[in-house]
């Protein structure tokens, strides 16, 4: 974060999304990240200022921000008076710049940090704020690193038991480059998951959360809410592919019933003919299609279009609707081993189908995984 930033348009999201956390009773401490203005036109996104209508998201950040953006003496601790994030904590020191040597850089940067450990204990939601997001190669003296938010730091907020959000930028970062960056923090942190969320305006800025276990349910249902209100127009949320270990923590319970059929995939005319009182008839019927899922000896002479050879693996027992992530925990399993899955859900459980040349690989992939297979012949 720099001075000359405040009232930029990303500055807008960002104050609106921990505003609205603030509201909901979460302790948030900010370390802004703050480095020298660098008397670049970063930060002069402030037209949106000028659109009345702008103020739907968040009338109260939208005026205080008005009333800062075209300052020349702007700074972040204007933010910090206006009281935008109710209740919040601040650590406003520069890092270290780069003009220092390798070692004084060092040196200052663990200083820094410790201080920011010291103003912030209280908080229950640490937000960084650096101008880049977070690197994995640089190293606390190293050139540049003033930048951004090191996996060690957030892992010293996260240890002692707080949350954390970091600021992201995306920048020219390819998809799978992107992937990573959402999910490396996962090395540092194998517990930890992950919430992403992302601004769609000017710039992509997105929004990582390092949560605890304990406390994901509650942030994802807080940020849900947030969604649903007008900044749901400007904000996503991306999925995080590395959070689906968090549902194999309990695989060990879960038993999984080897099914001895093989199974059709079907498009039909109608439902005709369709043996309905047989075992593993599944039907699916919407405005564009009549489907079908069933034991290859029984599908009917109707079907327009049919996909043979899958097997089928059943969970075990009854499952209740509360429960999270079962089957996201199967399936990502099976798509770490690269195997593809049709899934059905009945009102009882959830059964997956996979090509029969995989499943014995699928079967495998699960049981190293720790889940009990049944009838596995």
């Amino acid at each position: 974060m720099k001075n000359q930033y405040v009232g930029d348009i990303g500055d807008y999201g960002k104050y609106g999304l921990l505003r609205f956390l603030a509201e909901r009773g979460i302790q948030i401490g900010v370390n802004w990240y703050l480095t020298k203005d660098d008397g670049s036109t970063d930060g002069k996104f402030t037209k949106y200022l000028e659109i009345s209508s702008e103020a739907v998201y968040d009338s109260v950040v939208f005026n205080e921000l008005l009333k800062h953006a075209d300052r020349e003496d702007k700074t972040v601790q204007d933010i910090e008076q206006a009281g935008l994030i109710p209740d919040a904590l601040y650590y406003h020191e520069c890092l270290p710049n780069e003009t220092l040597d390798v070692r004084s850089r060092e040196i200052k940067r663990t200083l820094w940090f410790n201080n920011s450990l010291m103003l912030l204990k209280d908080a229950k939601l640490v937000f960084a704020d650096p101008d880049n997001g977070i690197s994995y190669r640089k190293k606390a003296g190293d050139k540049g690193s003033e930048k951004y938010v090191l996996p060690e730091e957030i892992e010293q907020y996260y240890s002692r038991g707080q949350n954390v959000v970091f600021y992201c930028h995306k920048g020219r970062r390819t998809a799978e480059a992107w992937e990573k960056t959402k999910g490396g923090i996962k090395e540092q942190l194998p517990d930890a998951q992950l919430i992403v969320l992302t601004f769609h305006r000017g710039t992509q800025r997105s929004y990582i959360f390092v949560l605890h276990p304990d406390d994901y349910a509650m942030y994802e249902s807080v940020l849900a809410e947030f969604l649903e209100t007008a900044w749901g127009k400007v904000f996503t949320r991306e999925p995080v592919f590395e959070n689906a270990e968090m549902f194999l923590r309990d695989a060990k319970k879960i038993e999984i019933e080897c099914l001895p059929q093989l199974f059709s995939v079907c498009k039909v005319t109608d439902y005709n003919g369709i043996e309905m009182d047989r075992p593993f008839v599944f039907t699916g019927r919407t405005d564009e299609e009549k489907s079908l899922v069933c034991p290859t000896e029984l599908v009917p002479a109707n079907a327009e279009r049919w996909d043979d050879g899958w097997r089928a693996l059943r969970i075990c027992g009854e499952m209740d609707f509360s429960l999270i992530g079962i089957l996201a925990g199967i399936t990502h399993v099976l798509a770490v081993a690269r195997i593809g899955v049709f899934s059905i859900s009945t009102y009882n459980t959830d059964y997956i189908l996979t090509k029969e040349e995989n499943y014995k690989r699928a079967i495998t992939s699960l049981k190293r995984s720790g889940y009990r297979i049944l009838n596995n012949e």
